[in-house]
């Protein structure tokens, strides 16, 4: 059976999605926390917060965090685990990622700080990051899209499911499917490619009952109940 690459290209693919989803700012943590302009760290510290939970609690989270302990790397250096993992209880696993936000600030700190984050070879930091228990392929490149504009696709549960049903990779495999959507959307459309499939996942191609009937992209997919 024919993938959608076989039919359609990935710049018009882009296009249609931007053209069907509204991405606003304020539904993404790592959106949101890039907006304030506080530095690459609190990006990071973001994205481990939105591990296995939803956009609006981990704003919510982020948010208490940045007010009560603060989010830079100077302030999670200064905090105990207790102060983190206080004030992100909303954001659910919260003493495992307390736990995470800390290792993670003190494996930075002792590679450079923010220096490292934004100057550092792109990969070399991802290669460092992963090194980090609590840190993962989807956090890490989450991070390096936003932050470096990195030739990475970041791939969460959305991106995985799209990627399948549209025949651009055959197993749930990270890095295959990462490195098709990279390869499919272009370097340059990755950072928004994510979101747009995000996007798409939540409100069409869910994991039960996919809304095929809704879809934009529905006469170009192997996989729509419509075709």
């Amino acid at each position: 059976m024919a993938g959608i690459a076989d039919v359609i290209s990935g710049g018009e693919v882009f296009r249609v999605l931007s053209e069907a989803f509204r991405v606003d700012v304020g539904e993404y943590v790592v959106l949101v926390a890039h907006s304030l302009s506080e530095g690459a760290f609190p990006v990071l510290v973001s994205v481990i917060l939105s591990q296995n939970t939803n956009d609006r609690n981990s704003i919510k989270a982020f948010l208490t965090l940045r007010e009560r302990v603060g989010v830079r790397l100077e302030d999670i250096l200064g905090a105990s685990v207790d102060d983190i993992a206080s004030s992100i209880r909303v954001a659910g696993l919260w003493r495992q990622k307390a736990e995470t936000i800390k290792r993670v600030a003190e494996h930075v700190a002792r590679l450079g700080g923010e220096d490292f984050l934004l100057r550092e070879d792109p990969f070399r930091v991802r290669e460092e990051l992963l090194k980090v228990k609590g840190v993962g392929f989807k956090t890490v490149d989450v991070f390096l899209s936003v932050v470096r504009r990195a030739p990475v696709f970041a791939v969460d549960t959305h991106a995985m499911r799209v990627a399948l049903r549209w025949g651009l990779a055959r197993r749930r495999d990270y890095m295959e499917v990462s490195r098709a959507l990279l390869e499919y959307f272009g370097a340059e459309r990755a950072e928004e490619a994510h979101r747009l499939l995000i996007a798409l996942g939540r409100r069409v191609c869910k994991a039960r009952s996919p809304r095929c009937w809704e879809c934009p992209l529905a006469s170009y997919c192997p996989s729509s109940s419509k075709r």
